[in-house]
């Protein structure tokens, strides 16, 4: 059954092959040298990979596995079903599901997710646990830092990959604990940088996420990031493959999902708080970029 960009049943197909995929699985006597390391043991990872845009990608284990797993959507949707609780999840947001608990997972198959993923355990694993079982949001913001974590994510599976002796193994599972951080602590980890990209694509991104209430042109935004509208246009458009502007309403319909889902607002509300003064134009917006009309979404997830 589908519900716009979110399935409550998965679409059956291929589970962990897809085009740019990487993924590092440790063997059984790997993770058991890590278990035993005095460094590691009491926090590590098992498995750790990226699937880009995992069509029809589905999992199900009906008893659940030793370590917890954590799924981290950079683009599309998807859906995870644990213990018979069903949560959607959408751009910038991560999801732990807990050891030990039955579960299943799936993308969408109108707009299939692209996600980060790890499978990890120990003793300490536990005391995250205020974060598990939930929908975790990390809405875009001038200093959140996205592409820091991503590239831990990667530095992660390319130390792995080039082998694994045990030093890349201890390497890579002492990396873990800052990249848990980003998740766990979002707060401190974006204080940390205190500076703000100087890619005027990410600069105007962080300046349109900032400006969510707000009705911008595309010479509020060039203007913002120094450039010319063509020029700003044709660099967003090439790393992007969207026009400012039609970013600019994907990070609003975002946005709306998270209000909708979480906080206790209604449609009219969602509107007008982020600038949409015609709640009618603002259904239509919704409906087009989401897959259904904001009232039906509101319903279903309610439900």
């Amino acid at each position: 059954m589908t519900h716009g960009k979110f399935e409550t049943s998965p679409k059956m197909g291929k589970e962990d092959r897809f085009f740019g995929d990487r993924s590092v699985v440790l063997s059984k006597n790997q993770l058991e040298y890590v278990k035993r390391n005095a460094r590691l043991g009491q926090l590590y990872f098992s498995d750790i990979g990226f699937y880009p845009n995992a069509k029809n990608h589905f999992r199900q284990r009906k008893k659940g596995i030793e370590e917890h797993i954590l799924i981290y959507c950079v683009d599309g949707f998807g859906t995870i079903d644990v213990n018979n609780q069903v949560f959607s999840i959408s751009p910038n947001s991560f999801f732990v599901i807990p050891a030990e608990l039955p579960h299943s997972y799936w993308s969408s198959s109108q707009s299939p997710w692209s996600i980060y993923w790890l499978h990890f355990g120990g003793k300490r694993s536990s005391a995250f646990e205020d974060c598990f079982g939930k929908i975790n949001a990390l809405p875009h913001s001038s200093d959140s830092r996205t592409e820091d974590r991503i590239r831990l994510f990667n530095e992660i599976l390319t130390v792995l990959e080039a082998g694994f002796i045990n030093e890349n193994i201890e390497y890579g599972n002492l990396c873990l604990n800052g990249l848990l951080a980003s998740f766990f602590y979002v707060n401190t980890y974006r204080a940390a940088k205190g500076v703000q990209s100087s890619d005027p694509v990410d600069r105007a991104i962080f300046f349109m996420a900032d400006q969510l209430k707000e009705t911008l042109t595309i010479r509020d935004i060039a203007s913002h990031v120094n450039l010319s509208e063509s020029h700003l246009s044709k660099l967003f458009r090439n790393k992007t493959g969207a026009s400012p502007l039609d970013y600019f309403i994907k990070l609003k319909m975002q946005e709306a999902i998270r209000l909708l889902t979480n906080q206790s607002m209604n449609v009219k509300e969602v509107a007008f708080l982020l600038g949409y003064k015609d709640p009618f134009y603002f259904s239509r917006l919704f409906t087009q970029h989401i897959g259904e009309n904001p009232k039906s979404f509101l319903k279903t997830t309610r439900k």
